[in-house]
């Protein structure tokens, strides 16, 4: 809650200064989303205010998107209806408008709700619609979701088997990510499966997995789900004092915020106590409390298994007409549950799926077989670019040293001539000590550029080249035993790894070629604007990745006299710095202000910050303030001593303000072009 609350904290100061109307509703939503993870009712409040806004502006992006998060509080409220009313609403504009990722979570969310109630058919064919739109995104997230709905439905048929195939490659894709309330959701449904077969040893097991993450998860909604989850595997067990505690709990949680849909479920929960207990009026009291709060909310998932459960405690009371009755309904809710029209839609689902992962197989096959030809080349170029990399820092270094052995040699036969001299040349050798002095400095320095060297070349250039070797070797060594989607994950980090490495290199060459004086700049009038958006643009894949947003207010009117290429250089390497230090979620804002003949460009980030040590160390290479971006993001230190070479040779400085865990601003002073 502290870092949501923090975050919310920031977006509303931000619009008390806000002055463009769409910003303000991207912003609003923003809000709404975070409170949704913790608050139902001002997650509704602050969406409606945003629609309010987006609406007197017919902004339908904005509209869209605030139609979505209250259509997905509805639901936590269990007011099915008008949830999916909204769904419609944001679907439309978003189809309209070419939004694809909203359209996926519309998708989404449709297949969802309809889960819950008899359109089981509705809610297949939107999870296929969801499905297709989140292969062609590569949205991994959406997948699992996807997943986790369709192996729901199979669950409510029956099909354990089915059901179970699809729990399981959610957690597949879910284990990569860092999300604990997905995950747990993902041991809850495995975990309901075992406890259903009665498979109590491996039930226990899975449980145990769900309460690790239960501290983490941060969301009262998905908290009272779990509860209960855990409720009915100790209620297999016989364990009712835990049982009793967890339903206690989710009971709690859904009275605070009003979680109707959840509260029918706590309802059931202590009816399967009840019954397991023996204590069969009880159990019928509670089974008929949870149908009559299903029936007015609109949800009907549950009600086959609800009916043949209170059959069974008017039987075991001797009610035998009332048992019969139940049981017929039972027979009758899962007879509408399990139609035709259902099974032969999953059979060609299933159909479909078997031809595309057929398809896929044999594309990977055949993308192995050239990458492990493309890598024999790679490798051997690796090879040579390395000793010829190696061979030429090695010459430059000795070149160094010899330079200043013979200079400081030279100094040192001065000092002792004019040692007979001293008093007359009293002024002549303190200027001689100055000199000495700073050529010591310099040597000091060229030493630190030296070390820094070697110490890239030696672990950060060597280590990413033996990850790549290590992940090649696995995939040869063992490729029968991995699926395809641990295939994919070990050659997606092959490329990561391989790109990274390439990034090194180039800034290692360009470091080097600066210091040995060969970079020529060729000066010329450029476009402010129009350089930063190309920098922007060769990163917005890394940012949308971390869910980034880059805020470019740079004017298109300004002229600057600087090097291209350079200052290109310069802002590829802030901007990736900016990236990799701020949290997903976060936001980069690019300005400037003009000050005389100079223009001041600032890039600030909502990031982690950095202590007055690190500050005072930017910028200096014998001093080593490298650290891990906050998706484990590696960096040498190198990007920052490039900048501030670059920047120097233009006739600019560069310079930075930061306050730890609360974000950094780099600036950058560049001419201006005089007409």
């Amino acid at each position: 809650m502290g870092q949501n609350q923090s975050q919310i904290d920031s977006l509303k100061e931000e619009n008390l200064l806000e002055s463009s109307q769409e910003q303000l509703v991207k912003n609003t939503n923003q809000i709404a989303e975070l409170f949704n993870r913790t608050n139902t009712d001002s997650s509704l409040f602050y969406a409606q205010k945003s629609l309010q806004i987006a609406n007197e502006i017919e902004y339908k992006l904005g509209q869209a998107h605030s139609y979505f998060i209250i259509a997905k509080n509805l639901v936590e409220k269990g007011q099915f209806e008008e949830a999916i009313k909204n769904y419609d609403l944001s679907l439309n504009l978003s189809i309209e408008e070419g939004d694809s990722l909203n359209t996926l979570l519309c998708y989404r969310g449709l297949s969802y709700v309809f889960s819950y109630g008899t359109s089981q058919l509705k809610g297949l064919d939107y999870s296929t619609k969801a499905l297709e739109l989140a292969e062609q995104l590569k949205d991994s997230v959406s997948l699992s979701v996807i997943y986790n709905n369709i192996g729901t439905i199979y669950h409510q048929l029956k099909d354990y088997e089915s059901a179970l195939f699809y729990f399981q490659k959610t957690l597949s894709i879910e284990l990569q990510f860092d999300s604990p309330a997905d995950l747990a959701i993902s041991y809850s449904n495995i975990g309901v499966l075992e406890v259903e077969n009665e498979n109590y040893e491996e039930a226990s097991s899975t449980y145990r997995k769900l309460q690790k993450l239960l501290p983490d998860v941060d969301n009262p909604y998905i908290e009272s789900y779990l509860y209960l989850s855990l409720s009915g595997y100790y209620t297999g067990i016989a364990d009712y004092d835990s049982t009793t505690y967890y339903i206690n709990k989710a009971e709690d949680l859904c009275i605070e915020n009003n979680f109707p849909h959840i509260q029918a479920r706590v309802y059931r929960k202590k009816g399967e106590m009840f019954l397991k207990q023996k204590r069969y009026k009880e159990s019928i009291y509670f089974f008929d409390e949870c149908l009559e709060l299903s029936d007015s909310i609109g949800v009907s998932e549950e009600y086959p298994e609800i009916y043949s459960m209170e059959a069974n405690a008017y039987a075991q009371l001797g009610m035998y007409e009332k048992a019969y009755e139940f049981s017929q309904k039972a027979s009758a809710s899962f007879d509408s549950l399990k139609n035709r029209k259902i099974a032969s839609f999953l059979g060609k689902f299933e159909t479909e799926q078997k031809t595309k992962n057929e398809i896929q197989r044999q594309q990977l096959e055949q993308a192995l077989v050239d990458q492990q030809t493309e890598n024999d080349t790679f490798q051997m170029k690796l090879k040579l670019v390395f000793a010829l990399v190696t061979i030429a820092l090695l010459l430059f270094s000795i070149a160094i040293v010899i330079y200043f052995f013979l200079k400081s040699r030279k100094n040192n036969d001065i000092l002792k001539t004019q040692h007979t001299v001293i008093n007359q040349q009293k002024i002549q050798l303190e200027d001689n000590l100055q000199k000495l002095e700073l050529s010591e400095k310099n040597l000091k320095k060229l030493n630190a550029t030296k070390d820094k060297f070697f110490s890239i070349i030696a672990h950060d250039l060597k280590s990413p080249f033996n990850a790549t070797l290590g992940l090649s070797d696995v995939l040869i060594q063992g490729y029968g035993d991995f699926n395809d989607l641990e295939r994919k994950t070990i050659i997606g980090q092959i490329a990561k790894t391989s790109e990274s490495t390439l990034h090194l290199l180039e800034n290692l060459l360009t470091w080097a070629s600066s210091q040995s004086e060969s970079i020529i700049l060729n000066t010329g009038r450029q476009n402010l604007r129009k350089l930063i958006d190309k920098g922007v643009s060769a990163y917005l894949g890394a940012a949308t990745i971390k869910n980034i947003h880059i805020q470019n207010n740079i004017p298109n009117d300004i002229l600057i006299w600087v090097d291209r290429d350079t200052i290109k250089t310069v802002i590829l390497n802030l901007l990736n710095n900016a990236i990799k230090f701020t949290l997903a979620g976060g936001k980069i804002v690019l300005f400037c202000e003009l000050k005389g003949d100079f223009v001041i460009i600032s890039i600030r980030d909502s990031g982690i910050g950095m202590s007055s040590e690190i500050l005072d160390g930017l910028f200096h290479i014998e001093k080593d303030v490298r650290r891990d971006g906050t998706a484990n993001e590696k960096g040498t230190g190198l990007g920052l001593i490039l900048c501030n070479e670059f920047v120097q040779k233009n006739g600019g400085k560069i310079w930075a303000e930061s306050i730890n865990k609360q974000g950094s601003t780099f600036f950058i002073s560049l001419p201006i072009y005089k007409n």
